[in-house]
């Protein structure tokens, strides 16, 4: 490596290439996925009751006051909490608006990531006044949470609750829905499809990776077979020339994965909020995932190592 540097730095380059993408596409798929459920994820329960037909989406759901009173009755229920959910729209602002309790009356806590807003400012929706806090309540739908009071919200948009929120199994109730909250985030309109879609392109990546690294390296060694056939005519032992393949494989590999980290941490921190998330855990995955895929791709040209003929130092073929 050292006497072949332009060699192995483009090919390093063309290993961060590739994982640049692979990252890029980890965070893409991160970001847009909390964007759409983040703001699920965050509600206190295990348990999500809709209305009948809402196809577990809390927008389309609304349920009766009656419903509450059946689900406090049912002894396998615990912590049960009406929740309204309405998309709206407020001086240029549109807000996945969530009332639930405890917040005080007057009050909106808004998402981190809206903008152009700070805290002590008045907000007007349907000309109630609202004063700002911001939390981090997430996302649903890529449209940022503003949580207020249930009574503010059922003010707002005239009905009682769009689902209720709980801890436990309850038993099936006519006109209504159960579903965890996970099964709520899958429900999310575009969700799966999205993040699936992105999922897709990373694994043809991933495949279009292994084969690429694997094809370099299996010229390499094509191109190296006299000087290594020299070696073996010396007495060198096979262990002696894969060990030193394999060096060479995963400090290519590793250099040009970090390479690709290096150069999608800057990008990413440019990106607007909402789109781009690389956590340290989806990292390391793609990076053992990419560095796993190349030193096994590389490993086909480890039986033309041990097979190479120390008769072509000489210039005989094998």
């Amino acid at each position: 490596m050292r006497h072949d540097r332009v060699r192995f730095g483009l090919t390093a380059a063309l290993v961060g290439l590739v994982a640049f993408l692979v990252f890029m596409l980890t965070g893409l798929a991160t970001g847009l996925g909390q964007a759409g459920v983040s703001g699920l994820g965050k509600l206190p329960a295990d348990t999500i009751v809709f209305s009948s037909g809402a196809d577990k989406v809390l927008s389309r759901s609304a349920l009766p006051a009656s419903t509450e009173a059946k689900l406090r009755a049912d002894p396998a229920v615990r912590d049960v909490r009406p929740i309204g959910q309405s998309m709206v729209q407020t001086q240029g602002t549109s807000l996945a608006l969530i009332g639930l309790d405890p917040v005080p009356p007057g009050t909106i806590v808004l998402d981190r990531s809206v903008h152009n807003v700070k805290p002590g400012d008045v907000l007007t929706i349907d000309h109630t006044h609202l004063k700002v806090s911001l939390a981090d309540l997430g996302s649903i739908q890529h449209t940022p949470v503003g949580r207020v009071s249930l009574s503010t919200w059922q003010h707002l948009e005239g009905r009682n609750a769009s689902a209720y929120l709980l801890h436990g199994k309850p038993r099936p109730i006519p006109g209504a829905e159960m579903a965890t909250k996970s099964a709520a985030i899958d429900a999310v309109p575009g969700y799966k499809a999205e993040t699936g879609t992105v999922t897709l392109i990373r694994g043809f990546l991933l495949a279009v990776t292994a084969l690429l690294i694997g094809t370099v390296f299996w010229i390499f060694t094509l191109q190296k077979e006299p000087s290594l056939a020299v070696l073996r005519a010396t007495g060198a032992r096979a262990r002696l020339l894969v060990g030193s393949y394999l060096v060479q494989v995963i400090l290519t590999t590793v250099t040009g994965v970090a390479l690709g980290f290096a150069v999608v941490q800057g990008i990413g921190a440019t990106m607007p909020a909402g789109t781009f998330s690389l956590t340290a855990t989806s990292a390391a995955a793609a990076a053992a995932i990419l560095s796993a895929l190349a030193i096994a791709a590389s490993a086909a040209s480890l039986r033309r190592l041990l097979t190479i003929d120390p008769l072509l130092s000489l210039g005989r073929n094998a």
